[in-house]
C-alpha cells in the first residue's frame, strides 16, 4: 500500500526536526520489523520504538516513559497510567475497519504519549501499519503541513475515541 516507504519515513522524521540518515535507517528497520507482525502488543510497540530510538537515545529506547512530558499545550497522562492506557488502546489496535479507525487510534496513541521521546515517529508508523492491515494507502503527513497534522490532536483526552 505504501509504494515509497522511505518518503513516508523522511517526511515523518522532518515533522520532528530529525534529518540524519541514520534516523531513516533506524525507521526502515522498525518498518521491516512491523511487516512481520499480525497483531500489535506492548512488546511489538516497544520493539518498534527500540529500533527507531536505540542509536539516538539508547537510555529510553523501547521503554514506556517513567517521567512527565509536555507536548505543546497538551499534558499527557501520568507515567503510572501509561501501561493501563496502552492496554486499553491495544484492545482496539487489532481491529481497525476503516481509515478513520486507524487515524483515531493514532490520535489516541499520541495523546497517551507512552514514550519519553519518539512518539510521533512511532505513532505514524503504527498508523501506516493499521492502514496496511485494512488495505488502504495511509495519508502522507508532510513536514510542510505540520500545523495541520498537529491540529488532529487538539481537544479530547487520551481515553476518548
Amino acid at each position: 500500500m505504501i509504494e515509497n516507504i522511505r518518503e513516508y519515513i523522511e517526511e515523518s522524521n522532518k515533522i520532528e526536526g530529525v534529518h540524519e540518515e541514520q534516523a531513516v535507517e533506524n525507521s526502515l528497520a522498525a518498518w521491516q520489523y512491523l511487516q512481520g507482525k499480525e497483531r500489535l502488543t506492548h512488546e511489538v510497540i516497544r520493539q518498534a520504538h527500540l529500533r527507531i530510538m536505540e542509536r539516538r537515545q539508547p537510555d529510553i529506547a523501547g521503554e514506556y516513559r517513567d517521567c512527565r512530558v509536555y507536548v505543546g499545550g497538551h499534558v499527557p497522562p501520568e507515567p503510572e497510567q501509561v501501561k493501563q492506557l496502552m492496554t486499553e488502546l491495544l484492545g482496539a489496535a487489532n481491529r481497525p475497519e476503516t481509515p478513520v479507525d486507524a487515524l483515531r487510534w493514532h490520535v489516541r496513541f499520541e495523546k497517551i504519549h507512552p514514550f519519553a521521546d519518539g512518539n510521533g515517529r512511532v505513532g505514524r508508523m503504527l498508523y501506516w501499519w493499521h492502514c496496511r492491515q485494512i488495505g488502504v494507502t495511509p495519508i502522507l503527513f508532510r513536514a510542510m503541513d505540520r500545523e495541520g497534522y498537529y491540529g488532529l490532536f487538539r481537544g479530547g483526552d487520551a481515553s476518548a475515541d
